[in-house]
């Protein structure tokens, strides 16, 4: 199975306060340039998308430095369901008894992307705790993703879990969607970003893939 973790984008679309709203501007037009085009103005932090490093920390990586390799990875399903501004803890992702190894990628389910529609998504969502961020950091992760719209609480704005995944390059994909559809646990995910020079972000289209489908789409390849 090829499963779509990605928002879709458009000029509707809820950004985080204080972001632009997208917005797509006709360019040219089939009927007086034989081809269409467009303008797309947004933060490179909308939608489903995943910050880089420079995000928050000085003198690391950039969404454009960042090696391909870590755009394929082995990922671990977590599902955790967490309320208004609760956060997930290092001991509940222990008691998940999920096997995190060097490498792999974290994707947690809080159910909170059934909150998009709300006020508060943005301003309340749950996130990573301090303590739960450090245990990741232990495990040398690759990265880490959450259907929230940040890895921080909503209410904090000190963001100290950015701060501290990505001051040890460990990067983050938010506002992921589709969780409750995957079939398994372990998948592989495939969150590709654009090669946009010197920025901290980029939206992506994450893609899970069963590891049961790799096998006959490999003997395709």
């Amino acid at each position: 199975m090829i499963l779509d973790l990605t928002r879709e984008i458009s000029a509707d679309t809820k950004v985080f306060p204080g972001s632009p709203l997208p917005k797509f501007i006709t360019w040219t037009k089939m009927d007086v340039h034989n081809y269409y085009s467009e303008v797309i103005f947004m933060s490179t932090h909308t939608g489903t998308h995943m910050d880089a490093p420079s995000h928050f920390v000085n003198d690391v990586s950039s969404i454009d430095k960042i090696s391909v390799n870590r755009f394929i990875s082995n990922a671990l399903l977590i599902k955790i369901e967490k309320d208004s501004d609760e956060l997930i803890t290092a001991s509940e992702i222990e008691a998940s008894k999920v096997k995190i190894l060097e490498g792999d990628t974290i994707v947690f389910s809080t159910l909170w992307e059934n909150e998009v529609d709300k006020d508060y998504f943005f301003s309340h969502n749950p996130g990573l705790s301090e303590g739960a961020a450090k245990y990741l950091v232990d495990k040398k992760v690759n990265a880490v993703c959450i259907d929230s719209p940040s890895i921080d609480r909503g209410s904090d704005s000190n963001f100290p879990v950015h701060k501290l995944l990505l001051s040890r390059e460990i990067l983050i994909v938010e506002n992921l969607c589709n969780l409750s559809k995957l079939r398994s646990k372990n998948f592989t995910l495939i969150m590709i970003p654009l090669k946009l020079s010197g920025a901290s972000g980029s939206p992506i289209r994450a893609i899970a893939i069963d590891k049961n489908f790799l096998g006959p789409l490999k003997n395709k390849i």
